[in-house]
């Protein structure tokens, strides 16, 4: 039926029925625009970095292909921007990234000219990748700068290994690498720079000053708005919140002594927040108390002052990359005197009032409310001190309350040996994954050279990108490369056939094709990311040399060998990563806080080892020395077995416990065996010797039974009962009374704190295993027991 002619047009609810399709393109470009802004805005750091990447490697290429018309100098720059802008995912602001580039070029100067002489034979090229594979991988235990650079470094190695044999291109190859590089750090400082964080020591400086207002306040309801000021900041300053760029983990005594900073500082807070919080905490405080928690809050104020006039001085000048930071002599540092004065009193009157009421209070919750305040002051004098450190008053260690800076005189290869030997076990996760990816890339050189493949440089990268921690991710990873690359060499192969020699085509489209690759792949996952390398590989080819279609089948045979490589390691090097490992380093750990405990023990009642050697703990420096070092690194050990067990992936969510307890536990006790030995006071009554051996052996046993259980199979007894809490009916049975006015009180009141601080000690590690104890029930499988 014909409409009427003049009639007006009809009309919907948005408009004319003839604009109703261009209203609704507007919307849908609206929405794009929109939705395009919001993903900029939420994945800054992937844009940033494919512009960056592109940007950088176009211009290398370009210039050496097009402008000085050297083929080998445009590859090694344009891989070098790859390797260590997109393979490579350094962290850090522009400037720090700029800054580790710049620290790694003579390790990339000697792994490009190790690959160029060492490709002379096929079982040098292997040895190397073997040594050099490891090495690269194992420098992550320095920090975590160093972890990230490794996969880009070790590409620096693999792209000049291979066969045609040519040390005279070596020039060309080493000033590709430098170009690629320079440009690279331009990017990261100018094109899109990632911005700065706050710096450690700042968030050091906020952490002190939230504890210096908590410690101001004395009396009356809890400090609301203090007590959340005070859990931001030490939340800001856990190891998984601090941004990795910025978190103090090199071998330097700088970082070493940041990292005590930080530990101080949050164990203040969490004694701060403790005294005005705990059930039945005083809310009037005594006289006695409050001036202690005045003198707190005004050496932690001054800390706080100290750290941040440090950081603008550092600031103002150009910052050292981290590794080759050292601590200079700086002003205003804090003073520990009056601070000190004030504990000592307040330590002796604190354990007298306590041991007279440890007949009403069997639970110890009279004696833990008494020793918060106390505790707090010993963590304020150890943050103290160790900012002391920070600014370069290494003679830390000779102040009475510098008992646990063994590490102020150490040298800077002492640090190194240490840290570079403590992950030097099979134990060890880092160990592990050195080994793994060492294994794989050997084989992956080995089989290339072997079988004489056109392209065994691709066979190397599939490895290094397909390896992971452990056999069920591995396999993930090589299903979604393969297909990737499948897709990605059959659009290679249709480009090649249909463009064949006309480079301009390939030149223009490179730089779109980079950009949405580097865009894409992050987002969308590894086969995206596997495909659009391929078709980068193709257009980078055909422009450095004559190419067929037949170079897309050749990628695709080259990335199935590698990721058979890569497979097998995975199923045969540490399959389950951290997964098996996880229980035995905590296992590991309770051992080493049993050894804690019966040494600490040992020195505080008998005090026949002297006192803690001041020069750095070494081979048979002595048993204090030796001991801390034991249980540092059984720490490390399960810290980072645990961080990468929590990475891992999983089919099903293992009943795990919180491992973080035993973590918990291993600090605790590496505590006391820093402080109590070198506390003023001996414990000469023979009985309370004997009951302060009886409870910690108790302990110790304890730990010891939880450590082989750990080490027992999963569909193994429940756990141990925890032991009993401490008997202080039995310890007030021995404990002698000390009259007023006696020559020797002073005397025997310091012995008497003595004792009350390693029964609070004994009891923080009591309540740290019946935690455990709980989490291993709860995680237990059903039926056990």
């Amino acid at each position: 039926m014909r409409s009427q002619q003049g009639a007006p047009p009809q009309r919907t609810a948005d408009g004319p029925v003839g604009s109703v399709p261009l209203r609704a393109v507007l919307r849908r470009l609206r929405y794009l625009l929109e939705h395009g802004r919001h993903t900029l805005h939420t994945r800054r750091p992937v844009v940033g970095t494919a512009v960056r990447v592109t940007v950088a490697a176009c211009t290398a290429f370009y210039v050496c292909r097009y402008g000085l018309g050297q083929t080998v100098t445009s590859l090694y720059a344009t891989f070098t921007v790859v390797a260590l802008g997109a393979l490579a995912r350094i962290p850090g602001s522009g400037r720090q990234r700029a800054e580790t580039l710049l620290t790694a070029v003579p390790a990339g100067l000697a792994l490009v000219g190790l690959g160029t002489v060492l490709a002379i034979r096929t079982w040098a090229a292997v040895l190397g990748m073997l040594v050099i594979g490891f090495l690269v991988a194992y420098a992550g235990t320095t920090g975590p700068r160093v972890a990230a650079a490794a996969p880009g470094m070790q590409l620096l190695y693999i792209l000049p290994c291979f066969p045609p044999y040519a040390p005279d291109t070596l020039a060309q190859r080493l000033s590709g690498y430098l170009l690629g590089t320079a440009l690279l750090v331009l990017a990261q400082r100018f094109i899109l720079p990632e911005p700065a964080t706050p710096p450690f020591r700042r968030l050091l400086a906020e952490a002190a000053d939230a504890a210096a207002d908590l410690a101001e306040h004395r009396g009356g309801p809890a400090p609301g708005p203090a007590l959340a000021r005070a859990d931001a900041a030490a939340e800001a300053l856990r190891p998984d919140r601090v941004p990795a760029a910025d978190m103090p983990a090199a071998p330097t005594l700088a970082n070493k002594a940041l990292i005590h900073t930080a530990e101080a500082v949050r164990t203040l807070l969490a004694r701060l927040a403790a005294v005005h919080t705990t059930p039945g905490a005083y809310r009037a405080f005594r006289p006695q108390t409050a001036a202690l928690l005045r003198t707190i809050g005004a050496a932690v104020r001054e800390t706080a002052m100290a750290l941040r006039e440090n950081e603008r001085r550092r600031a103002r000048v150009a910052a050292l990359p981290p590794r080759r930071e050292r601590l200079r002599p700086g002003t205003g540092r804090p003073s520990a005197t009056a601070l000190q004065d004030a504990l000592a009193a307040a330590r002796t009157r604190r354990a007298l009032d306590a041991l007279e009421h440890l007949s009403t209070d069997e639970q110890l919750d009279r004696l833990r409310r008494r020793s918060l305040v106390v505790q707090a002051a010993d963590a304020a004098e150890t943050l103290v001190l160790s900012t002391r450190l920070l600014l370069g008053d290494r003679s830390v260690d000779r102040n009475p309350g510098g008992h646990s800076f063994l590490y102020a005189r150490a040298r800077a290869p002492e640090l190194w040996w240490q840290r570079l030997t403590t992950h030097l076990t099979p134990r060890s996760v880092i160990f592990q994954n050195a080994c793994r990816f060492a294994l794989g890339l050997a084989a992956a050189r080995a089989v290339a050279g072997v079988l004489n493949l056109q392209h065994g440089f691709w066979v190397l990268l599939a490895t290094l990108t397909l390896i992971r921690t452990t056999s069920l991710e591995t396999r993930s990873a090589v299903r979604q490369a393969l297909i990737g690359t499948l897709v990605g060499a059959g659009l290679a192969g249709g480009l090649l056939a249909a463009v064949h020699d006309r480079p301009v085509v390939y030149a223009v489209v490179l730089p779109p094709l980079m950009l949405t690759v580097f865009l894409v792949g992050p987002l969308r996952g590894l086969a995206w990311a596997q495909g659009g390398f391929t078709l980068i590989v193709a257009l980078l080819f055909a422009q450095v040399s004559p190419v067929t279609w037949l170079l897309a089948p050749v990628r695709v045979e080259d990335v199935l060998v590698g990721s058979v490589i890569g497979l097998i390691c995975g199923l045969v090097a540490w399959p389950r990563g951290a997964g098996s490992e996880v229980r035995r380093s905590m296992a590991e750990l309770c051992t080493a806080v049993a050894d804690a405990i019966g040494r600490t023990t040992a020195r505080v009642v008998d005090r026949t080892t002297g006192d803690v050697p001041a020069a750095w703990a070494g081979a048979g420096a002595g048993p204090g020395a030796d001991g801390i070092a034991a249980i540092n690194r059984a720490l490390i050990l399960a810290q980072e077995s645990l961080s990468q067990f929590e990475s891992e992936p999983r089919t099903e969510p293992d009943r795990q416990p919180d491992w973080l307890a035993v973590v918990v536990a291993g600090a605790d006790a590496r505590r006391g065996e820093r402080t109590l030995p070198g506390r003023p006071g001996r414990i000469d009554r023979r009985e309370v010797g004997a009951w302060l051996r009886q409870a910690s052996g108790a302990t110790a046993a304890a730990y010891r039974d939880l450590s082989r259980y750990l080490r027992s199979d999963h569909g193994g007894p429940a756990p141990p009962g925890a032991p009993p809490a401490l008997d202080t009916r039995a310890l007030l049975a021995v404990v002698p009374h000390v009259p007023q006015d006696v020559p020797d009180q002073d005397a025997r009141a310091v012995s008497a704190a003595l004792l009350v601080d390693s029964v609070i000690w004994l009891d923080a590690l009591t309540s740290d295993l019946a935690r455990i104890h709980r989490e291993l029930s709860a995680a237990a499988p059903p039926g056990c027991g």
